[in-house]
C-alpha cells in the first residue's frame, strides 16, 4: 500500500472528536463489516452506527461498498487506514520531533540552572554564637530536570536516526555490479 499524506482540517478533528467513531475506525481496520456487525462488536443500536458511518463517510475515512449485493459493507479509505497505520516516515517525524523538544527543554533547563545568580543570604542563627553568610543557587531540580530531558531528547533522536537508517537501507535496490546499495 503506497503512503497517503492526510490533510486534517477543522471538520476533520471534528468526525475524529468522538469517541465511537474512533472505535468504528479501529474495528474497521480489521475487516470491512456491515452496520449490523460493526453494532453488534460495538454494543450500539444500528441507527448510531449508520448515523457515525454517515459522518465517517462524508469525511473521506470510510467508503461503503455494495457490491450489488443486499448488504452494504464498510470499509476504511487510504485515508482512513493512514490516520490508524501512519507510514514509517511520519512515525520518524514524530520521535525525531518528540526528541528535539526534549532536547530543547533539557538545554533551556540547564542554560537556566547555569545562569542563575547566587546571592548571599544569611544562614539562620546557631543556638551559640551567630549566623555565618552562605551562598544560595539556583533550584538542584532545574539541573536533574535540565539533564533527565537531555538525555530522553538524544535517546529519542539517536532512535529516530536508527530507525530511518534502517528504513533507508530496506528501500534501497543493491547496484548490480558492485552489490552495494545506490543512494
Amino acid at each position: 500500500m503506497e503512503p497517503v499524506d492526510i490533510v486534517l482540517t477543522k471538520d476533520s478533528f471534528e468526525v475524529l472528536a468522538s469517541g465511537t467513531r474512533l472505535d468504528i475506525l479501529k474495528t474497521l481496520n480489521e475487516r470491512r463489516m456491515t452496520v449490523t456487525e460493526l453494532a453488534d462488536d460495538l454494543d450500539l443500536a444500528k441507527s448510531t452506527v449508520h448515523h457515525h458511518l454517515q459522518r465517517l463517510t462524508d469525511a473521506g475515512f470510510v467508503a461503503a461498498d455494495g457490491d450489488g449485493h443486499a448488504w452494504v459493507y464498510y470499509a476504511l479509505t487510504p485515508e482512513g487506514r493512514g490516520l490508524l497505520q501512519p507510514h514509517g516516515s511520519a512515525r520518524i517525524r514524530i520521535i525525531l520531533t518528540a526528541g528535539l523538544a526534549s532536547l530543547a527543554g533539557g538545554i533551556t533547563a540547564l542554560t537556566a540552572f547555569l545562569t542563575a545568580p547566587v546571592r548571599e543570604v544569611p544562614v539562620p542563627p546557631l543556638p551559640v554564637g551567630g549566623g555565618v553568610p552562605g551562598p544560595e543557587g539556583p533550584p538542584v531540580e532545574l539541573l536533574v530536570a535540565g539533564i533527565a530531558l537531555a538525555v530522553i531528547g538524544g535517546a529519542l533522536m539517536t532512535y529516530a536516526y536508527v530507525r530511518w537508517r534502517k528504513r533507508r537501507a530496506a528501500t534501497q535496490s543493491p547496484d548490480p555490479a558492485g552489490g552495494k546499495p545506490r543512494d
